[in-house]
């Protein structure tokens, strides 16, 4: 048997910071078809990405990359390249063994489909979603006193701490009762260290990483947005407004003039990367109520546990 590692695939640990930049591009020519490659660099510098991950090489160049971990695994490639699919999967099935594992499936990857079909995988309930808004400016304005305007030099502390307070977990707008199961002391993994390496991705811009004032001068919100200038579009991850702020409109007139300046940087859509969570519809319905249109991206499939291998 030929080795994955003479078929062109690498195996990584925890960390994959060396390759980063080399999987964005790629990602860049499969976007929508797979993770953003923003959205891949936020999950990146905040280590969000799963344990497990492996990298497909074709000339030098990343073909394909897949990441295991019980709740978030993906196969991501061209969605026509059946052979760097079929490499992929087999490394991400290997590595699971006989775990419970949730898989991201495309509506293009059909080859992975049928592979995960195969292995008694299933529909999750809830699709592979999002949510998306043609760049442009829509005319929508921040509440009075409030302003949105990019980050400033020198407010990097700042910034970190309004992520942190907006993102406090227990504070968070859940739909039912999961936040009652919360501690009170859970709070974001944001700190300094992780914005110095979101900082330091080639895709980041400061005149994209927004915040809200408000009347007080004190931050309300913030929002990342990644412009991806191959492929036209920009993601926006995270966007966050602190409690005392929230059921004003910000979220969604924050979102939108996300819309307004990317159309100034030549974009031609804005996506959102959210789902409609039974447990926490907030965010799903404030894009849906600012006009941003729901993404039928594919489904997450998932081996029952019963499944004997």
């Amino acid at each position: 048997m030929v080795s994955r590692e003479a078929r062109g695939l690498t195996e990584y640990g925890g960390s994959i910071e060396e390759v980063a930049s080399q999987i964005q591009r790629s990602l860049s020519a499969w976007f929508p078809s797979s993770t953003h490659p923003g959205g891949f660099a936020w999950e990146e510098a905040t280590g969000q990405l799963p344990g497990e991950l492996a990298v497909a090489w074709q000339a030098g160049e990343v073909a394909g990359w897949a990441a295991f971990s019980a709740e978030d695994s993906r196969v991501e490639c061209a969605s026509r390249d059946e052979a760097t699919t079929e490499l992929l999967a087999d490394w991400l099935l290997d590595t699971a063994g006989t775990s419970t594992v949730s898989v991201a499936v495309h509506r293009e990857q059909q080859r992975l489909r049928d592979i995960l079909a195969d292995q008694g995988f299933v529909d999750e309930d809830v699709p592979l979603a999002g949510l998306s808004h043609p760049a442009g400016d829509t005319g929508n304005r921040p509440p009075t006193g409030y302003r949105i305007r990019p980050l400033d030099e020198g407010e990097e502390a700042c910034r970190v701490k309004v992520h942190r307070t907006a993102w406090k977990p227990s504070d968070l707008p859940f739909t039912d009762d999961t936040g009652d199961s919360i501690s009170p002391d859970a709070e974001s993994r944001m700190d300094a260290e992780k914005f110095r390496r979101m900082q330091s991705s080639p895709l980041y811009r400061r005149d994209l990483d927004l915040v809200i004032e408000a009347p007080d001068g004190s931050l309300a919100g913030s929002c990342t947005a990644w412009l991806d200038p191959s492929s036209g579009w920009v993601e926006m991850e995270p966007l966050g407004i602190v409690p005392e702020h929230r059921r004003r409109g910000l979220a969604q007139v924050l979102a939108l003039e996300v819309c307004r300046r990317a159309a100034g940087h030549g974009a031609r859509e804005v996506f959102i990367n959210t789902a409609p969570l039974p447990y926490y519809r907030a965010p799903w319905e404030a894009y849906v109520k600012a006009g941003f249109t729901p993404m039928l991206r594919g489904t997450r499939m998932r081996r029952p546990a019963t499944v004997a291998l």
